[in-house]
């Protein structure tokens, strides 16, 4: 069924209203707040009702939630598909909860009868307390289908003569999702209706779809990205699914220079859908909630990247050059000062930190509401189990850096981007997601465990050659004398002052080096380009370290010969060790006891 995407000020403006303007969606220079709700799941899905499975428990979820939202003046609060119950509703109708004026609440409700909304509707609109608008659903659909998948706006608007007014705006989802029991095919009402707020020349807009919405919504994009804040709610066990992100495929294709971010909120890893016989189907799938935006959005600054990973929203690259932010797995609620979509004057000078997480809040079962202050787990610890003999050093580093583990895992196995510059946050391949199914691949990030899922597959790769180069201390590797004292044992490291190294020896005074470990599975060329790669960017830095410092000509080339001896590159042939030595030569069969410091000795 086609879209058809219509202004909310056109259906105000029916009604003799206006819209109070919004403070996310107002162009200032000036940051606004978000209220991101990406429940636990227990649900209960069924061609008779798609919502919580335990009616009290969703209540008090959602209940809360609202309330934080309304106590925190946070200008956008936003919740996924299906998950507002009803009775939560009625008491934002009632007034127990309301949104201050400008704020925007953008609620994902549970299923409802058509009959029973259109009565809700009606009961809003003759009872004074409020205003309630959807769209008219077609009779025939109402007849033979059991409800509808509404997505609630709620906001105020004001009449002619100046006074406030509380605006419910319900959006029905548009396309049935093919779901393994055809549940919605045969069970939903859909609409055809999308809205859209603020849309205008020099305006910032903000338009929201339903899970499978999705599906129908690559060709709207050409219209309705520019200079929009996109909004995605689901109940998805595969948010990454090609059919849903094919909207996003295009969306990264035409959005590049323009204003535009993508907010995707589904619910919380491992939902649990209660079948009726007191089992339940484990989707084991991942939440995959992430805020999306183009390459001038943000700066990606290392320190903001690693603060932002230790509040729970991971640093990720979509298509080569978006930027993604991943809320953590795990049930939450998240409290995020997001900076504003544009703004007039000028945008050299715009702040380009994008985000900021101000407050976490988790689900506290003891005590039946959420607690804030909560510390989010990246999942690294659990990833590291099965290796220990990197689990303690790795665990350090990422304690300083996440992103230094990254990077000194990079060059472990061959850096894959520039060889100046490989390790630039947009050039790590290890932040950029899968291709095929956006899967994180970050070794720090550990929030998927499926073994299949290419993201897990690409970190246990990492981990396990980490681990099986840390045994390369306790192997017959013919060492080159100048990075003899890895023999000794080292660990992984990644400092700015030496960006091309990632292992510090155990002893001696030579400082860092930078090592390689192919494995059995490298042929000539490739170790050649490993190492020439490697080779070609040490020998860069030390120069440009050697010029900062005044040296001449002749210190500089020293300089240049002595930074490349801190190169090894190993490698495994018919179950003997090779390596490729600092001048680019293969050494097999340099005795093990030989003298790290003897002149006479072939480097």
């Amino acid at each position: 069924m086609e879209i058809n995407i219509v202004d909310v000020e056109e259906v105000l403006h029916q009604r003799d209203l206006t819209l109070c303007p919004l403070h996310a969606l107002n162009p200032a220079r000036d940051p606004y707040r978000a209220i991101l709700l990406q429940p636990q799941g227990f649900i209960e899905a069924n061609e008779a009702r798609v919502g919580h499975e335990d009616a009290a428990l969703g209540h008090t979820l959602c209940s809360n939630f609202v309330s934080i939202a309304a106590q925190t003046y946070s200008d956008l609060a936003v919740a996924p598909e299906y998950c507002v119950p009803w009775n939560v509703v009625s008491e934002i109708i009632e007034g127990a909860h309301r949104p201050p004026v400008g704020s925007l609440w953008i609620l994902g409700c549970e299923s409802i009868p058509p009959n029973e909304i259109q009565t809700l509707a009606e009961r809003c609109n003759a009872g004074g307390q409020c205003l309630f608008h959807h769209e008219l659903l077609d009779p025939r659909q109402v007849a033979q289908k059991r409800y509808v998948s509404p997505l609630l706006y709620i906001f105020w608007a004001q009449d002619q003569d100046g006074q406030d007014v509380l605006f419910l705006l319900a959006q029905f989802k548009t396309v049935a999702c093919r779901d393994y029991l055809d549940v919605e095919q045969t069970s939903l009402c859909v609409g055809q209706t999308v809205y859209a707020f603020n849309r205008g020349v020099g305006k910032m807009s903000l338009l929201s779809i339903i899970c499978s919405d999705a599906f129908n919504f690559p060709d709207h994009i050409d219209q309705a990205h520019l200079n929009c804040l996109l909004i995605h709610i689901q109940l998805n066990p595969k948010p990454a699914h090609t059919d849903f992100a094919a909207y996003r495929t295009r969306l990264c294709a035409i959005g590049t220079n323009s204003h535009v971010e993508l907010l995707c909120l589904n619910w919380a890893q491992n939902v649990s859908e209660a079948k009726g016989d007191g089992t339940y189907n484990e989707w084991k799938n991942v939440a995959g909630s992430a805020w999306y935006a183009p390459p001038a959005k943000f700066s990606a600054d290392n320190g903001l990247i690693d603060q932002l990973h230790r509040q729970g929203l991971y640093y990720c690259i979509l298509a080569q050059r978006w930027h993604s932010f991943f809320l953590n797995y795990e049930s939450q609620i998240l409290q995020l000062q997001k900076q504003k979509l544009l703004f007039p004057g000028e945008q050299a000078i715009a702040p380009r930190n994008f985000v900021a997480v101000e407050e976490r809040w988790t689900w506290s079962v003891a005590k039946n509401t959420w607690e804030s202050g909560a510390i989010a787990s990246d999942g690294f610890a659990t990833a590291l189990a099965s290796y220990q003999a990197i689990a303690g050093p790795l665990q350090q580093v990422a304690h300083d850096s996440p992103l230094a583990v990254e990077r000194a895992l990079e060059v472990l196995v061959g850096p894959r981007g520039n060889p100046t510059t490989w390790y630039a946050v947009n050039e790590l391949d290890a932040l950029h997601l899968d291709q095929n199914e956006e899967s994180i691949r970050r070794v720090t990030v550990h929030q998927e465990v499926e073994l299949t899922r290419p993201g897990v597959v690409y970190r246990r790769r990492r981990l396990q050659r980490a681990q099986d180069a840390i045994g390369l201390a306790h192997s017959d590797v013919p060492w080159p004398p100048p990075v003899r004292d890895l023999a000794d044992g080292f660990r992984f490291a990644w400092r700015q002052e030496a960006p091309h190294h990632n292992v510090e020896p155990t002893n001696g005074a030579r400082g860092s080096a930078a090592l390689v470990y192919l494995g059995d599975q490298a042929d000539d060329a490739e170790i050649d380009s490993a190492h020439q790669k490697l080779q070609q960017a040490i020998a860069a830095h030390a120069v440009n370290v050697a010029v900062k410092a005044g040296k001449n000509a002749e210190a500089l080339a020293d300089a240049v010969v002595r930074a490349q001896d801190r190169l090894c590159v190993v490698f495994r042939r018919d179950n003997c060790y090779g390596v490729r030595g600092p001048e680019g030569t293969n050494l097999i069969h340099i005795p093990a006891g030989a003298s790290p410091v003897d002149i006479a000795e072939d480097r």
